[in-house]
């Protein structure tokens, strides 16, 4: 099992008090979590380190087609991880969404420093981090099923098969 370092310094005052964890080794949950996170998910920060900043991930998912999993499966992941239960919101009425997010300093952080995932725009960058790469074949069929829920489909007829389709300017 890889181990991880995550830093103390992430950690936000909110994020103390919440008694907010980090994982500290690479486990299938959490490639699991990356997969879905590379499909569906975004890190923003606003004005880093500056009085009132911001920083929040989010997952979004197609509403009402995806609430089901968004409820029961996402967001127990989610408070399973981190130990903070995420917020539901619904998206604009344009994209029709479901979104789940936490407002945290360390998640953020804690996911481009530590696991390497970038910040901000990233819809259009999809690739399998280092870190699940050298989980080996547990971690990497784990990040495949997460990024299966976020961006696949099952399709059915004479041939059925499961498509993963994303607008990525990487393959």
């Amino acid at each position: 099992m890889i181990q991880l370092s995550p830093r103390d310094e992430f950690l936000s005052s909110l994020d103390k008090h919440r008694r907010l964890q980090l994982p500290t080794a690479v486990t299938g949950d959490l490639c699991l979590e990356t997969g879905l996170d590379v499909g569906d998910g975004a890190r923003t920060m606003y004005r880093p380190g500056r009085q009132h900043s911001s920083y929040v991930y989010s997952v979004a998912q197609r509403f009402p087609d995806e609430w089901f999993g968004a409820i029961f499966v996402v967001f127990p992941l989610l408070a399973s991880l981190y130990g903070a239960r995420p917020k539901i919101r619904k998206s604009s009425a344009r994209r029709n969404g479901i979104c789940l997010y936490l407002n945290s300093r360390a998640i953020v952080l804690f996911k481009h420093k530590s696991l390497g995932l970038p910040v901000g725009e990233c819809s259009r960058i999809a690739s399998i981090p280092r870190f699940v790469r050298n989980a080996g074949d547990v971690g990497l069929q784990r990040f495949v099923e997460g990024f299966q829920y976020a961006d696949g489909s099952f399709v059915g007829g004479t041939s059925p098969c499961i498509r993963l389709t994303t607008s990525s300017v990487k393959a």
